[in-house]
């Protein structure tokens, strides 16, 4: 049986995690209302490419993890680009979103194979809680990471301007465009916003886990986990929902196997769905 230290700390580790995913998608739904399917190719390219620096060129992890956030970015600019004409069908960007995706994981698949790699860590090593739990030091930085870019994100939306006009246009952007805010800028920002913090989560999932292609899509289903849960739309709900989520997914590992994770998920997601269909902090529209 995993110790309740083991559950809180490898939780807070995957709901950090999750939470910079989940607040990504979040964010870019609540400012566009779009569901942009290729959220998970931004958090693998980003992954893929810090590993292709590193173990090809001998890179530095810091300057791969840079070159690999901004390779989501530049992927998310691209998605920005084919959805801008269709914007107002819903059904045409899941569809045009979920191909790119598809696209992305079959490039994916031809250049690296379909195993398991993993991205050398910022840190190396093992921390010693007590003699019976020993804990890699890079989920531990995971957590710290995770949270104080959550923390930054939190204050930029509600502490800049910038972050007042993203919160302007998600709520009314019919009169966020009236009072003379850019709303087509602001969907970009929101969309780069969106793509970095899915490409870092991507990277501190490698530094964690075996990342592969298939997570370009798999990591889809605890993104959705986490925004139906907390509200689509809701950002703060997303963060807690993330790390609710992530207690789960290691609960359900732990006792069950990580085979058993997405169907965990996937019965969360339908059970929520029935229970509260706007989540924690979701609104009707």
């Amino acid at each position: 049986m995993p110790s309740a230290l083991e559950i809180i700390v490898f939780g807070t580790a995957m709901g950090g995690i999750f939470a910079l995913l989940a607040s990504g998608f979040s964010l870019i739904f609540g400012v566009s209302r779009i569901l942009n399917f290729a959220h998970g190719a931004c958090f693998a390219i980003s992954a893929y490419l810090a590993i292709l620096l590193v173990n090809e060129f001998s890179f530095n992890v810091y300057f791969a993890t840079l070159f690999g956030v901004i390779a989501s970015i530049l992927l998310g600019f691209m998605v920005y680009c084919l959805t801008r004409p269709i914007r107002s069908n819903i059904v045409m960007v899941i569809i045009v979103t979920l191909a790119f995706a598809l696209l992305v994981e079959q490039i994916l698949l031809l250049n690296f194979g379909d195993r398991g790699l993993t991205l050398k860590p910022f840190v190396e090593g093992i921390q010693v809680i007590h003699e019976d739990l020993r804990i890699a030091k890079i989920r531990i930085l995971a957590i710290f990471i995770a949270i104080g870019l959550i923390l930054l994100l939190e204050i930029f939306v509600n502490g800049t301007i910038l972050g007042k006009r993203i919160n302007a246009v998600s709520q009314d952007s019919e009169s966020a465009m009236l009072l003379g805010i850019n709303v087509e800028w602001i969907y970009l920002a929101t969309m780069t916003i969106s793509s970095a913090l899915a490409g870092f989560s991507g990277i501190l999932y490698a530094q964690i886990f075996n990342i592969y292609p298939e997570l370009v899509l798999r990591v889809l289903i605890y993104a959705f986990a986490v925004v139906i849960l907390g509200g689509l739309g809701s950002l703060r709900g997303s963060i807690l929902a993330s790390f609710i989520i992530g207690y789960l997914f290691v609960i359900t590992t732990m006792l069950l196997g990580a085979q058993w994770s997405e169907f965990v998920m996937l019965l969360a997601i339908v059970s929520i769905l029935i229970l509260r269909p706007t989540g924690l902090f979701g609104v009707k529209e």
